[in-house]
């Protein structure tokens, strides 16, 4: 039997601007802003960065993973404000930490590209590399042990 009565209605409440969580701390919690951190059920979590890195003998690749920890935390942070700025284009905070956080991210991606080897196309462009070759093969896949 089809009911015709409606079984629910949904509000969503326009979200205020709040101070963010620092990035290690968002990409934990799932988003940026500890106003829409409303656990319903909360399970314990252990994150893959925060192991110990005592199996790293070597400090280069020690150093690798700190980059891409912190490039994930920011990609990710990034990724929530965009979705936060799609219904608050005109919020100056929101606003201000996007450009931040995208030169942050423009930045340690170059870093990475001249220490390691390039991640995106972006990085190509800003590091002395053959122009003779694309770049993606200079560095390993993931599940060659890029980052363990």
């Amino acid at each position: 039997m089809v009911c015709d009565e409606p079984l629910a209605m949904a509000t969503v409440p326009k979200q205020d601007w709040c101070e963010p969580y620092d990035l290690l701390t968002a990409l934990e919690e799932g988003t940026i802003f500890p106003c829409l951190n409303l656990p319903f059920f909360k399970a314990p979590i252990k994150m893959c960065n925060q192991k110990t890195n005592s199996s790293v003998s070597n400090m280069s690749q020690k150093n690798r993973e700190e980059m891409m920890s912190s490039l994930t935390a920011i990609c990710f942070a990034l990724n929530d404000l965009t979705l936060y700025l799609d219904t608050h284009p005109d919020c100056p905070n929101g606003l201000t930490l996007f450009y931040q956080l995208l030169e942050q991210r423009l930045s340690l991606l170059s870093q990475f590209a001249e220490k390691f080897y390039p991640l995106t196309q972006t990085s190509m462009a800003t590091v002395d590399c053959d122009k003779n070759l694309y770049g993606w093969s200079e560095g390993p896949m993931p599940w060659e042990g890029a980052c363990i």
